[in-house]
């Protein structure tokens, strides 16, 4: 069995021969008379315990988003409905509030898909009014206030709030929070500006299961939010079928030197390989994921774990001119060995980022 971190749009992906032991170059599954089929059986493991959504209804939020003819507030409203029909049912507490007046939409209770979706019918229609980022999260302290384990905040927000004498500013806010709770932040990014995108990277960087989520690329794509909530245990199982299409690329897991990000050169022709295919196969994209081994603390390994994933990441921008929106990262620090940690052979195999590619027809 190998747990791989993958999301909620890939149950089903076929994935064609690769375990960890193989030692391949990596290449694409082409046409054949026989590949092996990897079928999967998964369960669902949750990362968190409550999760909460701060839905910004500000002016800014009727802009348009992108070319899709639709406001930056339908789009949001249409990434939580599509998220809302695809996450399973693993228990969780949830609520929905107005980021600005901090009105709850669904008052923090027992998730229930069709209650959310009920609710999420009861947002706005259009925009209006300033976002008061710090109205909202000063707010928030009293719902964390009632939960027990891990919460995740789905912060929609421009980043922009009311810099008032004596007022604390939202990292301050947000760092307050994290210092009582046990409370990731997930910002979903709709700012413009320079400074309000640095206050967001600000709010996201006061401890490491808090990321800046890109707004831009989320529609359609749910599996930006799925690692926060939970993440997939899948076991495989392999038999030999006859295809005539491409239905996977295999690529082998890149590792990494002790306490160290860089990219090694071993790798760099495997990571080529991949940017070749991900430009001959523009609707493909990539889920990128970190490890590390089990030395050190575990703050400390989920920043590696991170620096390692987008460090990889960089690479594939850089040297393959890959869109970063098609290179989707996590980080799970320690979590799930490939190999046995009490060996360097095992550490070393565990110092690692694996790369799933999604998207294929």
């Amino acid at each position: 069995m190998k747990k791989l971190f993958v999301i909620l749009g890939a149950l089903g992906l076929v994935f064609l021969g690769f375990t960890a032991l193989h030692v391949m170059a990596a290449e694409k599954v082409m046409k054949q008379d026989t590949v092996t089929i990897v079928t999967e059986q998964t369960n669902l493991v949750k990362t968190a315990d409550n999760f909460i959504v701060l839905f910004d209804t500000s002016s800014s939020m009727n802009e348009p988003y992108l070319n899709t003819g639709m406001s930056k507030l339908e789009a949001a409203k249409e990434i939580l409905k599509e998220k809302n029909k695809t996450l399973p049912d693993l228990g969780y507490n949830a609520g929905l509030y107005l980021l600005s007046n901090f009105k709850p939409i669904y008052m923090l209770q027992k998730y229930d898909r069709e209650k959310v979706a009920a609710a999420l019918d009861q947002l706005p229609a259009k925009g209006s009014g300033a976002t008061l980022l710090q109205h909202g999260l000063l707010k928030l302290d009293g719902v964390l206030s009632s939960l027990s384990g891990r919460t995740v905040v789905f912060l929609f927000t421009d980043g922009s709030y009311s810099d008032m004498p004596g007022s604390r500013k939202p990292v301050e806010i947000a760092k307050g929070l994290a210092d009582k709770y046990n409370v990731c932040f997930y910002v979903i990014n709709t700012a413009k500006g320079a400074q309000q995108k640095e206050i967001l990277k600000a709010v996201a960087s006061i401890n490491e299961c808090s990321r800046v989520v890109p707004f831009d690329y989320l529609l359609g794509r749910p599996e930006y939010l799925t690692g926060a909530l939970f993440e997939i245990d899948v076991e495989t199982i392999e038999t030999i079928e006859t295809i005539d299409y491409i239905v996977g690329f295999k690529v082998n897991n890149i590792q990494f030197d002790f306490n160290s990000s860089a990219v090694p050169s071993a790798s760099y022709e495997e990571l080529n390989k991949l940017g070749d295919f991900l430009r001959e196969h523009p609707k493909t994209y990539v889920v990128l994921s970190g490890y590390t081994d089990i030395t050190g603390s575990e703050e400390y390994n989920l920043r590696l774990a991170r620096r390692r994933a987008e460090k990889v990441q960089g690479y594939l921008t850089q040297y393959s001119g890959i869109n970063i929106g098609r290179i989707i990262t996590q980080w799970y620090g320690k979590k799930d060995p490939v190999a046995d940690n009490t060996t360097e052979e095992g550490r070393q195999q565990n110092r690692r980022v694996e790369s799933v590619v999604m998207g294929l027809e």
